[in-house]
């Protein structure tokens, strides 16, 4: 907790007084969302509702965000740690780099909140007002679940990556940008070619997203219900126990070796 505060009370002092930070990074992520809908716009079948379409697009942009706060909070703030010497005195201290993050916690759900809530408000304004028709509550809740977990197995993973090498490495970029978005995270699998479903369904990211689609949208998913929990819980809990244990792996090493630093030359 009063990690959580200090994080906190530093973050506005630091981003929305001094520097402003808060104000350019809102601005850069309303000119994502328009970069977003204007496709969503101009593409969408005539067919479809258009509550439905912008339903899709919220959910996908949801999803989006979700794991690029996973990513970044968690690589580019243990980045800085390494740089500035904060981890190897957390580490000599005794004291678990977890509550680092527990501190960022609050900051990292304000942010998504605002980026999910300003998206919901361009599409309303120049769309239609997203639709959904939650039929199950359990599958809604089981999703959000199945998701939290495939979000703290995805920090993780990047955060051994970057305590392994010092920076960001070819992990961050696979796991962070290709691997959601390819494997069903902006689009449902159904859509799909079979081939891409094959490898998708190979992930544990696509289990989460098209629960949460179906159960917010009715959206068709390739696998029965029961397989989507059975499978994408599976996933969920190896991947997990896996990134548990290369960050476990890569502070070990840390503390034997000491902690990487990256050279200009």
């Amino acid at each position: 907790m009063e990690t959580a505060y200090h994080t906190l009370s530093a973050y506005f002092k630091a981003e929305m007084v001094r520097e402003h930070g808060f104000w350019i990074s809102l601005l850069g992520f309303t000119l994502w969302g328009f970069l977003f809908i204007g496709p969503v716009v101009l593409f969408s079948p005539s067919s479809m509702p258009r509550s439905l379409v912008a339903g899709y697009a919220l959910v996908a942009m949801t999803v989006f965000s979700s794991y690029m706060t996973a990513t970044w909070d968690w690589s580019g703030h243990l980045r800085w740690m390494l740089r500035s010497g904060v981890l190897e005195h957390a580490l000599v201290a005794g004291r678990s780099i977890y509550v680092y993050f527990m501190g960022l916690l609050p900051v990292s759900l304000m942010w998504l909140m605002i980026e999910v809530g300003e998206i919901y408000l361009l599409l309303t304004v120049l769309y239609a007002q997203p639709g959904f028709n939650i039929a199950d509550p359990v599958l809604l809740v089981a999703s959000l679940i199945m998701l939290l977990v495939v979000l703290v197995a995805h920090s993780l993973i990047i955060g051994a990556s970057v305590l392994a090498s010092g920076t960001s490495s070819i992990v961050t970029e696979l796991i962070s940008w290709l691997i959601p978005i390819a494997s069903g995270g902006m689009t449902p699998l159904a859509s799909m070619p079979p081939q891409v479903q094959t490898l998708a369904l190979m992930t544990p990211y696509s289990y989460p997203a098209e629960l949460l689609r179906y159960s917010l949208l009715g959206a068709p998913m390739v696998l029965h219900t029961g397989d989507v929990l059975l499978y994408g819980s599976l996933y969920a809990s190896l991947y997990l126990a896996a990134a548990v244990a290369s960050n476990t792996l890569a502070l070990r090493n840390i503390r034997r070796r000491g902690a990487p630093s990256i050279g200009m030359y």
